[in-house]
């Protein structure tokens, strides 16, 4: 069996979580659903799907980081939205933030809509799977 690596942002507000942000084992790296918090626990952008969005990707970037992955290596995502995503105004703003950290890279992905988040004020969590090079 292959041995986990578990990535920590160095988060203080999810110290007593049940849960890593991320694992490394072998060269899958897999991330747990990712919102929009700051480093402190902090939702940033209420109400602004564009800076919600900018925010769950700098902390996937800095998990993928850690785990010596990138963007160009994620090959499964996952988007939870609380919004309308029939609203394809308001969900482009996601798509071109996305498109700035993803570039041509287009990993397989699924979005859903759901009732609710673990905050009220979030509009979406991403998660991910990223697969390293061998070797």
């Amino acid at each position: 069996m292959s041995k986990m690596q578990f990535i920590d942002p160095g988060w203080n507000w999810d110290e007593d979580f049940p849960l890593s942000q991320g694992i490394r084992t072998g060269n899958l790296v897999f991330l747990s659903g990712q919102v929009p918090f700051d480093g402190d626990g902090n939702v940033v952008g209420i109400g602004d799907l564009r800076r919600q969005t900018r925010q769950v990707f700098e902390n996937i970037k800095g998990i993928l980081q850690e785990a010596g992955a990138s963007f160009q290596d994620v090959v499964k995502m996952t988007t939870f939205f609380t919004v309308d995503i029939t609203d394809h105004d308001k969900v482009s703003d996601y798509f071109e933030v996305r498109m700035e950290y993803f570039g041509d890279h287009k990993p397989c992905s699924t979005g859903v809509q759901v009732t609710a988040l673990v905050d009220p004020e979030l509009m979406l969590e991403v998660e991910v799977v990223a697969l390293l090079p061998d070797g």
